[in-house]
Order: C-alpha cells, then structure tokens, then sequence
C-alpha cells in the first residue's frame, strides 16, 4: 500500500481532495502557530504591518525583501523602548542599546548567544547544531588563536603568496576583468585554511571546496527556510537541494579529516613537543584543549568546517566590499600605499611584519570599518535567546524563549552616533583616533555599546582579531602589487540583500593591472 493510501486511512472522508486537506491542515496548523506566537511572545509593539488586517506572512516577505526600512522604522519610532517584528518562524524581540551592559552580564544559562545563533542559521536543517554540543570552538578562537596572532602572520603570507600566484591571473601588461566575490573567496579560504589545518591539508583542493561550497549553500537554505513557519522546515528542507548537499559536504569532510585527526590524536607526546613539530594550527589546539567528551573525530571535522564557515563569509564580505569602495574612491588608494610605505621603513619588509605592524595601518583600519559600517554582514547583532525568564532594571520582562537582537546598523548610523551617516568617510575612525585618549578606540575588531557588528562583552565574535590580520594582510598585496577601477562608466557595484544579510554584489566586475615591480611589495 502506498503511503497516500495509508493517509487516506487517517483522514476522514470530508468530501474534498487529499490536496485540499491538506491545504486545509496546512493553513490551520500555521493559524495555530501563529496563535502560539502571538499568545506566547513577548509583549512589545508589533512593527512592519501597515493595518492589523494585513497577513503576517506579507509582512515576512516585507522583511525578506526590505529588512532596513523596517528595521530604521522600529528604531525610528521606539528608540528607547522595545519593539518587534514579524518572521515566519518567530517573532524577534528588539531592544534598544541602553540594554546592552546589562544584557553582557547575563550568564550563557540565561540568556544563549549560541543558541540564538543555532536558530538564527536554522542549524537543525543547515548542520550548524554542532556548536550547541560545547563550547570547544570557542574556547580555542579566545585562549589560543587570538594570543598566538603574531606567530601566525608568517603562515597567513606565506599561505597568501601562494593563493595569489595560483589564482590571480595573469595582468602585466593590460587591465583584465575579475569578478571579486570569487577571487577573494578562493584567497581567504586558502588562508584560513592554512591557520585552522595547517600544511599539507590547506592545500586540497576538496577541503578548499567543501569550505567554501558549505558556506553558501547554509545561506541559501536558511534564507529560503525563514520564508515559511518553523513547522513547515522538516518539509522543505527535506526536499530543498541546498540543504541535502550541505550535508553531504558535512560527510565529505568527515572522511577527508577523521583519518588525520585520528593520527593526531594518537602522536606520542614527545613528538609533539619536538622542534620538528608543524606549525601550530587550530586543530591541534583543539585537539589539546578539548576533553575526551569533546574531541570525537567526527565532532572535531564537523566544527573544522562550521568555523570555516564562520571565517570565510566574514573576511570575505568585508575584504570585497572594501575593495568595491576602493575602486569607487580612487583617490584613496595612493593614501593607504603611503601608510603601508611608512610602516615598510619602520618595520622592514611586508614579510618580517608581526601583529604590531598591521596596527600601525590606521588609516586601512579606519577605511575597513567604515566600509563595514555602510555595508554591514548583518543588520541585525547582538543575538540572545532567553532559556529563562528575566526582568530588567526598568521592569521589562524578556520571557523565556524569546529571541532578542539590536538594530545594529540603525543604532550605529543614527546622527547621534555618527555624525552625517550619509557620508562615505574612509578617515573617520582615524580621525576619532586622534583624540586624546582614544587611540587604542574605534578599531574596526573593538567593540562599543554603540558598535555592534561583531556584538559585545565576553559573548563578542572571538574571530574578529583573525579576521581583521586576514583582511589586511590581503588588502595590503592586492593594493600594493595591483591598480584597481571600475568598468568604464559604472559606479560602485550594488548589495545584494535577504533578511537582514547584506551581501557583495557576486556578479560585478573589477579590473586589475598588476605595478611595476619596483612599487610592489618585497616578497
């Protein structure tokens, strides 16, 4: 008997098509759903549906489409207070920044960022669930690869110097046309699988894949599933084709680095303190740090590939936008070559820079953290779920289960934050650097109470000190080895945006030349 026969033996006999019934099953489950948000959620002020007649599910796909003007009108209108809106799996609970020291004291038991962020990616479809399973990735990013940032520079050139002879194309003599998206994809994926593998396995050409193909279809899963209420997922992600290769990618991995974590984990002692000993990657961190509960094989490869995830969608983004932002401002780029000139005559060569040197670019930090600013990764940061009840110092009440954020973008690029927000200033932070007292400040890796892209307090993205090292070790030998500019009579290539992710435009175009030898780095 097939199974449509097996249903019509659970469904009464109304007289209408199984499609009909199902439609009308459908419908009433996602009224129920809806009940159950309405009745369960937090109470605060509904934003993004125009008359209390309009369907919800109009106003998700208001959000899909245009997440800033809702987000800019919440804010707008409740500054100081909370708001919410409306997403097919929940409601979204916003809170204003005057909450943001209070929120950074709760404890993970309290109030999970990673939960929020496990929902935020609809791990449960998309294989991010394993970062619910301990904290070992986190651990690892703040206790050892931040620390050990200095050692690490060497590799990230050198690994640099590979990717950019291997994927650069050939531009000596004539401009040729690139599209970005992808060229810097391949650049960061080599070099932060250089730091997370180590040799030889950064190079194969299958993690390379798996790293970066894993990545967008994550995206692409989870933007189609937050379309539709949180009981329809099992459904669609069983027949959506990104969710299934994302798994299947999962497995790949697996079987490429279960067999190396194995022979890792079983090196005797003495080798691994030899001076023969490869060079320090997270893995191996991992694998020192971790207890015998947390460093299964299978586990350790799964979060190989979820932090890649992590690492390459946030370096990548912001290394292309600020190339696009270069190639529209041309005028700046001989201002950031000066600095990387005067850091040269201190330090030496690119090549005998440390961590140190990299700070001394102030001017491509504050071009990088404006650039992010005008294109942030998400408009939306600061992501908890309540586990338990909690009543603020004002009263308000942040039920359980409820999943809160900050209007980050609103919040940073309100007048009062930054004066004339409109404007594209690459040497704003720089500026704000000058002041006295605030030179170690308004770094595109610190974080404010007003500044929350990469959130806030303990709970702040521990990769960000990487990333920043892996953005502008790039940005300094694409913009000391190459001249930039946009195709001939086109601007600034436009995002490309879902929810509230904001996106380098995939398709544009750049053209690159390569510079004389004598103005190019000493490699």
């Amino acid at each position: 008997m097939s199974w449509i026969e097996d249903l019509k033996l659970e469904v009464p006999n109304l007289g209408i098509s199984l499609p009909i019934q199902f439609l009308i099953v459908s419908l009433c489950a996602y009224a129920v759903s809806l009940l159950s948000m309405h009745l369960r959620g937090p109470k605060a002020p509904l934003v993004g549906l125009r008359s209390i007649f309009e369907p919800r599910y109009l106003a998700n796909w208001m959000f899909f489409r245009n997440a800033s003007a809702v987000l800019n009108q919440g804010y707008s209108k409740f500054t100081t207070q909370p708001w919410k809106f409306a997403r097919a799996d929940t409601d979204m609970l916003v809170l204003p920044p005057k909450y943001v020291e209070e929120l950074r004291s709760l404890p993970a038991g309290v109030a999970s960022p990673t939960v929020a962020h496990a929902f935020n990616l609809s791990g449960g479809h998309t294989n991010m669930n394993i970062i619910l399973k301990n904290n070992l990735h986190f651990r690892t990013l703040q206790e050892k690869l931040t620390p050990n940032l200095s050692k690490l520079t060497r590799p990230m050139q050198e690994e640099l110097n590979f990717a950019v002879d291997n994927e650069l194309p050939e531009c000596d003599d004539d401009w040729v046309a690139i599209k970005p998206y992808y060229t810097i994809l391949r650049l960061v994926s080599r070099i932060s699988a250089r730091i997370f593998l180590g040799l030889p396995y950064c190079r194969n050409e299958e993690w390379l894949e798996i790293s970066t193909e894993f990545t967008e279809n994550v995206f692409v899963s989870l933007v189609v599933l937050r379309l539709f209420p949180r009981f329809l997922h099992p459904v669609i992600s069983w027949i959506l084709p990104s969710t299934w290769i994302g798994a299947n990618y999962i497995r790949r991995a697996k079987r490429l680095l279960v067999p190396e974590i194995k022979r890792r984990q079983a090196e005797p002692a003495s080798l691994k303190s030899s001076s023969s000993k490869r060079e320090e990657n997270l893995l191996d961190w991992m694998i020192d740090l971790g207890t015998q509960t947390e460093t299964a094989p299978k586990d350790l490869a799964h979060l190989e590939v979820v932090m890649s995830l992590a690492s390459i969608h946030t370096s990548q983004m912001n290394a292309v936008h600020v190339l696009y932002d270069l190639a529209s401002l041309p005028g700046y780029i001989e201002v950031l070559r000066e600095e990387i000139r005067q850091v040269i005559k201190e330090d030496g060569p690119w090549m005998q820079w440390d961590k140190t040197s990299f700070y001394k670019l102030k001017k491509l930090d504050s071009f990088m953290r404006e650039s992010q600013r005008m294109n942030p990764p998400s408009l939306l940061s600061y992501h908890r779920v309540m586990l338990q009840p909690h009543v603020l110092s004002d009263g308000t009440l942040l039920p359980k289960n409820a999943h809160i954020a900050m209007p980050v973008n609103a919040i940073q690029n309100h007048p009062s934050i930054t004066p004339n927000p409109e404007k594209f200033d690459p040497l704003r932070y720089y500026k704000l650097r000058q002041r006295e007292g605030e030179g170690h400040l308004h770094q595109f890796a610190t974080t404010e109470p007003n500044i929350l892209n990469f959130g806030h307090g303990k709970w702040a993205c521990p990769g960000r000190f990487f990333a920043s090292l892996e953005i502008k070790n790039i940005l300094v030998r694409l913009i000391m080895d190459y001249d930039w500019k946009l195709p001939e009579g086109e601007g600034r290539p436009k995002n490309l945006t879902a929810h509230e992710f904001i996106f380098p435009n995939q398709k544009a175009t750049l053209h690159m030349k390569r510079r004389a030898k004598e103005d190019r780095l000493v490699i």
